[in-house]
Protein backbone atom coordinates (compact mmCIF):
# COMPACT_ATOMS: atom_id res chain seq x y z
CA UNK A 1 0.00 0.00 0.00
CA UNK A 2 1.58 3.42 -1.29
CA UNK A 3 0.29 5.51 1.12
CA UNK A 4 -1.64 5.43 4.81
CA UNK A 5 -4.94 5.73 5.45
CA UNK A 6 -5.97 8.42 8.08
CA UNK A 7 -9.52 8.65 9.07
CA UNK A 8 -10.06 12.00 10.59
CA UNK A 9 -13.48 12.37 12.36
CA UNK A 10 -13.41 8.58 13.41
CA UNK A 11 -14.72 8.99 16.42
CA UNK A 12 -18.01 10.17 15.54
CA UNK A 13 -20.51 7.82 13.89
CA UNK A 14 -19.67 7.22 10.09
CA UNK A 15 -16.17 7.73 10.85
CA UNK A 16 -16.14 4.88 13.72
CA UNK A 17 -18.33 2.35 11.43
CA UNK A 18 -15.36 3.47 8.52
CA UNK A 19 -12.59 2.28 10.70
CA UNK A 20 -14.32 -0.43 11.72
CA UNK A 21 -15.03 -1.58 7.92
CA UNK A 22 -11.32 -0.88 6.66
CA UNK A 23 -9.59 -3.21 10.21
CA UNK A 24 -12.27 -5.65 8.77
CA UNK A 25 -10.74 -5.04 4.92
CA UNK A 26 -7.22 -5.62 6.46
CA UNK A 27 -5.97 -2.32 6.51
CA UNK A 28 -4.81 -0.21 9.77
CA UNK A 29 -5.83 3.36 9.85
CA UNK A 30 -4.69 6.31 11.74
CA UNK A 31 -7.59 7.60 14.05
CA UNK A 32 -7.83 11.16 14.09
CA UNK A 33 -10.21 13.54 15.72
CA UNK A 34 -10.54 16.02 18.90
CA UNK A 35 -11.70 13.91 21.43
CA UNK A 36 -8.55 11.79 23.28
CA UNK A 37 -9.88 9.43 25.19
CA UNK A 38 -12.63 8.42 22.61
CA UNK A 39 -9.54 7.69 20.15
CA UNK A 40 -7.93 5.98 22.66
CA UNK A 41 -10.65 3.50 23.19
CA UNK A 42 -11.50 3.31 19.84
CA UNK A 43 -8.07 2.39 19.10
CA UNK A 44 -7.81 -0.01 21.96
CA UNK A 45 -11.40 -1.57 20.54
CA UNK A 46 -9.60 -2.20 16.98
CA UNK A 47 -6.44 -3.80 18.32
CA UNK A 48 -4.15 -1.04 19.10
CA UNK A 49 -3.99 1.53 15.92
CA UNK A 50 -2.36 4.65 15.78
CA UNK A 51 -4.07 8.16 16.80
CA UNK A 52 -3.49 11.79 16.40
CA UNK A 53 -5.08 14.88 17.37
CA UNK A 54 -6.77 17.05 14.64
CA UNK A 55 -9.34 20.00 15.06
CA UNK A 56 -11.11 21.35 12.19
CA UNK A 57 -11.19 24.93 14.19
CA UNK A 58 -7.37 24.74 14.20
CA UNK A 59 -6.53 23.68 10.18
CA UNK A 60 -2.87 23.30 10.79
CA UNK A 61 -3.60 20.33 13.08
CA UNK A 62 -5.42 18.77 10.17
CA UNK A 63 -2.42 19.51 7.45
CA UNK A 64 -0.44 18.17 9.80
CA UNK A 65 -2.41 14.17 9.32
CA UNK A 66 -1.21 13.66 5.77
CA UNK A 67 1.59 14.01 3.43
CA UNK A 68 2.19 13.25 -0.53
CA UNK A 69 0.83 9.72 -1.00
CA UNK A 70 -1.35 9.43 2.20
CA UNK A 71 -5.11 9.27 1.99
CA UNK A 72 -7.04 11.35 4.01
CA UNK A 73 -10.85 10.43 4.75
CA UNK A 74 -12.93 13.23 6.13
CA UNK A 75 -16.36 12.41 7.76
CA UNK A 76 -16.33 15.93 9.83
CA UNK A 77 -19.44 17.68 9.13
CA UNK A 78 -21.27 19.43 8.41
CA UNK A 79 -19.03 20.29 5.63
CA UNK A 80 -19.69 23.86 4.63
CA UNK A 81 -18.76 24.87 8.67
CA UNK A 82 -16.28 22.23 9.06
CA UNK A 83 -14.77 20.60 5.73
CA UNK A 84 -12.38 23.18 4.05
CA UNK A 85 -10.01 22.18 6.75
CA UNK A 86 -9.68 18.53 5.37
CA UNK A 87 -10.17 19.21 1.92
CA UNK A 88 -7.15 22.12 1.40
CA UNK A 89 -4.50 20.08 3.53
CA UNK A 90 -4.78 17.08 1.19
CA UNK A 91 -4.43 19.52 -1.50
CA UNK A 92 -1.73 21.55 -0.14
CA UNK A 93 0.17 17.73 0.90
CA UNK A 94 -0.22 16.13 -2.40
CA UNK A 95 -2.53 13.30 -0.23
CA UNK A 96 -5.73 11.37 -1.99
CA UNK A 97 -8.92 12.78 -0.78
CA UNK A 98 -12.62 11.38 0.53
CA UNK A 99 -15.47 12.37 2.06
CA UNK A 100 -18.79 11.95 2.57
CA UNK A 101 -20.21 14.88 1.97
CA UNK A 102 -23.70 15.51 0.84
CA UNK A 103 -24.24 19.12 1.09
CA UNK A 104 -24.61 20.28 -2.57
CA UNK A 105 -22.64 23.74 -2.37
CA UNK A 106 -19.47 22.08 -0.73
CA UNK A 107 -19.35 19.43 -3.36
CA UNK A 108 -19.63 22.04 -5.97
CA UNK A 109 -16.49 23.46 -4.69
CA UNK A 110 -14.68 20.54 -4.82
CA UNK A 111 -14.95 20.34 -8.54
CA UNK A 112 -15.02 23.53 -9.47
CA UNK A 113 -12.26 25.19 -7.42
CA UNK A 114 -9.97 22.34 -5.37
CA UNK A 115 -10.18 19.84 -8.34
CA UNK A 116 -8.32 22.06 -10.79
CA UNK A 117 -5.27 22.73 -8.47
CA UNK A 118 -5.06 19.07 -7.09
CA UNK A 119 -2.01 16.29 -7.63
CA UNK A 120 -3.92 14.38 -6.30
CA UNK A 121 -7.36 12.02 -6.55
CA UNK A 122 -10.22 13.74 -4.58
CA UNK A 123 -13.16 11.76 -4.23
CA UNK A 124 -15.98 14.45 -2.63
CA UNK A 125 -19.94 12.84 -1.79
CA UNK A 126 -18.41 9.29 -1.47
CA UNK A 127 -20.87 7.86 0.69
CA UNK A 128 -25.29 6.99 0.07
CA UNK A 129 -24.51 10.79 -1.32
CA UNK A 130 -23.99 10.07 -4.25
CA UNK A 131 -22.18 7.12 -5.02
CA UNK A 132 -25.64 4.97 -5.81
CA UNK A 133 -27.24 7.92 -8.07
CA UNK A 134 -23.61 7.66 -9.81
CA UNK A 135 -23.86 4.07 -10.55
CA UNK A 136 -27.48 3.74 -11.40
CA UNK A 137 -26.93 6.39 -14.03
CA UNK A 138 -24.01 5.10 -15.25
CA UNK A 139 -25.59 1.82 -15.75
CA UNK A 140 -28.69 3.19 -17.41
CA UNK A 141 -26.30 5.41 -19.78
CA UNK A 142 -24.41 2.32 -20.48
CA UNK A 143 -27.43 0.39 -21.18
CA UNK A 144 -29.08 3.19 -23.66
CA UNK A 145 -26.11 4.43 -25.06
CA UNK A 146 -25.54 7.99 -27.05
CA UNK A 147 -29.63 7.89 -26.97
CA UNK A 148 -29.85 9.46 -23.35
CA UNK A 149 -30.12 13.37 -23.14
CA UNK A 150 -31.50 13.44 -19.87
CA UNK A 151 -31.17 11.52 -16.81
CA UNK A 152 -33.28 11.65 -13.26
CA UNK A 153 -31.91 10.13 -10.47
CA UNK A 154 -33.74 9.90 -7.00
CA UNK A 155 -33.00 8.73 -3.68
CA UNK A 156 -35.42 7.19 -0.81
CA UNK A 157 -34.94 5.26 2.29
CA UNK A 158 -37.72 2.82 4.10
CA UNK A 159 -38.03 0.54 6.82
CA UNK A 160 -38.27 1.69 10.63
CA UNK A 161 -38.15 5.00 11.41
CA UNK A 162 -36.27 7.68 9.44
CA UNK A 163 -35.85 9.95 12.42
CA UNK A 164 -34.98 6.90 15.00
CA UNK A 165 -32.94 5.88 11.83
CA UNK A 166 -30.86 8.90 11.04
CA UNK A 167 -27.49 9.76 13.01
CA UNK A 168 -27.46 13.14 15.07
CA UNK A 169 -24.75 14.64 12.74
CA UNK A 170 -27.13 13.50 9.72
CA UNK A 171 -30.39 15.05 11.77
CA UNK A 172 -27.92 18.57 12.11
CA UNK A 173 -27.42 18.83 8.55
CA UNK A 174 -30.37 17.54 7.39
CA UNK A 175 -32.88 20.88 7.15
CA UNK A 176 -29.38 22.45 5.29
CA UNK A 177 -30.15 20.19 2.33
CA UNK A 178 -33.19 22.27 2.08
CA UNK A 179 -31.36 25.66 3.45
CA UNK A 180 -28.83 25.42 0.25
CA UNK A 181 -29.18 26.52 -2.94
CA UNK A 182 -30.19 23.60 -5.07
CA UNK A 183 -28.56 23.34 -8.93
CA UNK A 184 -29.05 20.90 -11.61
CA UNK A 185 -27.10 20.82 -14.83
CA UNK A 186 -28.39 21.77 -18.13
CA UNK A 187 -26.87 22.12 -22.02
CA UNK A 188 -23.13 22.51 -20.69
CA UNK A 189 -23.76 24.40 -17.56
CA UNK A 190 -24.85 23.95 -13.99
CA UNK A 191 -27.20 26.26 -12.89
CA UNK A 192 -29.41 26.90 -9.93
CA UNK A 193 -32.74 27.06 -11.43
CA UNK A 194 -36.23 27.08 -8.69
CA UNK A 195 -36.74 23.86 -6.69
CA UNK A 196 -38.65 21.56 -7.80
CA UNK A 197 -40.62 18.05 -7.38
CA UNK A 198 -41.06 14.96 -9.20
CA UNK A 199 -42.79 11.56 -8.33
CA UNK A 200 -40.41 7.79 -9.01
CA UNK A 201 -42.70 4.93 -8.73
CA UNK A 202 -41.11 2.33 -7.43
CA UNK A 203 -42.23 -0.69 -5.70
CA UNK A 204 -45.54 -0.30 -6.64
CA UNK A 205 -45.82 2.96 -4.63
CA UNK A 206 -45.30 6.41 -5.79
CA UNK A 207 -42.72 8.43 -3.88
CA UNK A 208 -41.47 12.17 -4.14
CA UNK A 209 -38.61 13.82 -4.24
CA UNK A 210 -37.19 17.17 -4.30
CA UNK A 211 -34.45 18.44 -6.39
CA UNK A 212 -31.16 19.05 -4.78
CA UNK A 213 -27.14 19.32 -5.87
CA UNK A 214 -25.15 16.25 -6.24
CA UNK A 215 -22.13 15.04 -7.48
CA UNK A 216 -23.77 13.22 -10.27
CA UNK A 217 -24.01 16.29 -12.41
CA UNK A 218 -20.56 17.24 -12.74
CA UNK A 219 -19.38 13.36 -13.40
CA UNK A 220 -22.13 11.84 -15.37
CA UNK A 221 -21.92 14.54 -18.14
CA UNK A 222 -18.11 14.11 -17.68
CA UNK A 223 -18.36 10.64 -19.13
CA UNK A 224 -21.55 11.00 -21.36
CA UNK A 225 -21.19 14.48 -23.55
CA UNK A 226 -24.04 13.82 -24.93
CA UNK A 227 -26.40 14.07 -22.36
CA UNK A 228 -28.48 17.52 -21.99
CA UNK A 229 -29.57 17.68 -18.40
CA UNK A 230 -29.34 15.53 -15.32
CA UNK A 231 -31.62 16.08 -12.13
CA UNK A 232 -31.16 14.49 -8.72
CA UNK A 233 -33.83 13.82 -5.72
CA UNK A 234 -33.77 13.36 -2.50
CA UNK A 235 -37.10 11.77 -1.30
CA UNK A 236 -36.59 11.97 2.46
CA UNK A 237 -39.15 14.47 3.36
CA UNK A 238 -42.43 12.84 1.64
CA UNK A 239 -45.54 15.16 1.27
CA UNK A 240 -43.15 17.69 2.91
CA UNK A 241 -41.27 17.44 -0.31
CA UNK A 242 -44.26 19.60 -2.38
CA UNK A 243 -44.19 22.66 0.09
CA UNK A 244 -39.94 23.11 0.66
CA UNK A 245 -39.97 23.37 -3.05
CA UNK A 246 -42.24 26.04 -3.13
CA UNK A 247 -40.62 28.11 -0.50
CA UNK A 248 -36.91 30.17 -1.19
CA UNK A 249 -34.39 27.84 0.65
CA UNK A 250 -33.88 29.84 3.43
CA UNK A 251 -36.98 29.68 4.28
CA UNK A 252 -37.80 25.81 3.63
CA UNK A 253 -34.84 25.09 5.99
CA UNK A 254 -36.96 26.95 9.12
CA UNK A 255 -40.11 24.93 7.91
CA UNK A 256 -37.70 21.77 7.64
CA UNK A 257 -37.07 22.00 11.33
CA UNK A 258 -40.68 23.38 12.34
CA UNK A 259 -41.75 20.74 10.52
CA UNK A 260 -39.88 18.07 12.47
CA UNK A 261 -40.02 20.07 15.83
CA UNK A 262 -37.24 20.95 18.68
CA UNK A 263 -38.30 17.57 21.23
CA UNK A 264 -38.11 15.28 17.55
CA UNK A 265 -34.73 16.68 17.20
CA UNK A 266 -33.86 15.91 20.57
CA UNK A 267 -35.17 12.59 20.29
CA UNK A 268 -33.33 11.94 17.25
CA UNK A 269 -30.19 12.69 18.46
CA UNK A 270 -30.87 10.51 21.28
CA UNK A 271 -31.57 7.54 19.48
CA UNK A 272 -28.82 8.40 16.59
CA UNK A 273 -28.34 5.06 14.46
CA UNK A 274 -30.54 3.23 16.48
CA UNK A 275 -32.84 2.77 13.65
CA UNK A 276 -33.43 0.38 10.58
CA UNK A 277 -33.18 2.04 7.54
CA UNK A 278 -33.54 1.01 4.08
CA UNK A 279 -31.92 2.31 0.78
CA UNK A 280 -33.26 2.60 -3.06
CA UNK A 281 -32.36 4.50 -5.89
CA UNK A 282 -33.21 4.95 -9.14
CA UNK A 283 -31.87 6.38 -12.35
CA UNK A 284 -34.54 7.13 -15.55
CA UNK A 285 -32.82 7.85 -18.75
CA UNK A 286 -35.02 10.10 -21.02
CA UNK A 287 -34.15 10.78 -24.50
CA UNK A 288 -34.42 14.56 -26.29
CA UNK A 289 -37.57 14.21 -27.07
CA UNK A 290 -39.17 13.19 -23.14
CA UNK A 291 -39.13 9.70 -23.65
CA UNK A 292 -38.31 7.55 -21.09
CA UNK A 293 -35.69 4.93 -22.10
CA UNK A 294 -34.94 2.89 -18.95
CA UNK A 295 -34.70 2.36 -15.48
CA UNK A 296 -32.40 1.10 -13.26
CA UNK A 297 -33.40 0.63 -9.68
CA UNK A 298 -30.59 -0.38 -6.98
CA UNK A 299 -31.67 -1.83 -3.67
CA UNK A 300 -29.87 -2.71 0.20
CA UNK A 301 -29.84 -1.71 3.57
CA UNK A 302 -28.65 0.72 6.35
CA UNK A 303 -27.01 4.07 4.48
CA UNK A 304 -24.40 4.15 7.06
CA UNK A 305 -23.13 0.69 6.56
CA UNK A 306 -22.92 1.16 2.95
CA UNK A 307 -21.36 4.64 3.23
CA UNK A 308 -18.87 2.49 5.57
CA UNK A 309 -17.94 -0.02 3.65
CA UNK A 310 -17.70 1.72 0.20
CA UNK A 311 -15.43 4.29 1.70
CA UNK A 312 -13.43 1.78 2.98
CA UNK A 313 -13.25 -0.08 -0.41
CA UNK A 314 -12.46 3.15 -1.77
CA UNK A 315 -9.86 4.22 0.27
CA UNK A 316 -7.50 0.87 0.21
CA UNK A 317 -7.90 1.23 -4.04
CA UNK A 318 -6.70 4.76 -3.90
CA UNK A 319 -4.01 4.27 -1.58
CA UNK A 320 -2.44 1.55 -3.53
CA UNK A 321 -2.33 4.03 -6.44
CA UNK A 322 -3.73 6.13 -8.88
CA UNK A 323 -3.11 7.46 -12.11
CA UNK A 324 -5.94 10.04 -12.35
CA UNK A 325 -5.59 13.27 -10.79
CA UNK A 326 -8.14 16.08 -9.63
CA UNK A 327 -11.83 15.78 -8.84
CA UNK A 328 -13.17 12.95 -9.97
CA UNK A 329 -16.69 10.47 -9.33
CA UNK A 330 -16.39 7.18 -8.63
CA UNK A 331 -17.15 5.51 -12.14
CA UNK A 332 -14.37 7.42 -13.31
CA UNK A 333 -12.29 6.87 -10.73
CA UNK A 334 -12.62 2.60 -10.70
CA UNK A 335 -14.54 1.82 -13.47
CA UNK A 336 -18.27 0.84 -13.58
CA UNK A 337 -18.22 -2.99 -13.19
CA UNK A 338 -15.81 -2.34 -10.30
CA UNK A 339 -17.96 0.05 -8.83
CA UNK A 340 -20.89 -2.06 -8.99
CA UNK A 341 -19.22 -5.11 -7.49
CA UNK A 342 -18.20 -2.78 -4.75
CA UNK A 343 -21.43 -1.23 -4.11
CA UNK A 344 -23.11 -4.96 -3.94
CA UNK A 345 -19.93 -5.79 -1.19
CA UNK A 346 -21.35 -2.77 0.82
CA UNK A 347 -24.41 -3.70 0.18
CA UNK A 348 -26.72 -2.02 -2.33
CA UNK A 349 -27.00 -3.91 -5.41
CA UNK A 350 -29.01 -3.91 -9.27
CA UNK A 351 -32.36 -4.79 -8.85
CA UNK A 352 -33.79 -7.82 -11.43
CA UNK A 353 -36.68 -8.39 -12.64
Amino acid sequence: MAGRIVIFGATGYTGALTARALVGQGVRPVLAGRNANALAALAAELGGLETAYADADYPWTVRSLVERDDVLVTTVGPFRRYGHAALAAAVDAGAHYLDTAGESLFVREVFDEYGVKASSVLLPAFGYHHVPGNLAGALALDRVGEDAARIDVGYFLGGGSLVRGLSGGTFESAPGLLATRMYTYRDGVVDEPRSQVRDFAMAGRTRTGVSIGGSEHFTLPASHPGLREVNVYLGWFGAASRIAARLPRGRAAAAAIGFCGRGLARMARRRAGKGTLTSRIVAAAYDAQGGLLTEIHLSGGDPYDFTAGIVAWGARQVADGMTETGALGPVAAFGLSELEAACAMAGISRVTG
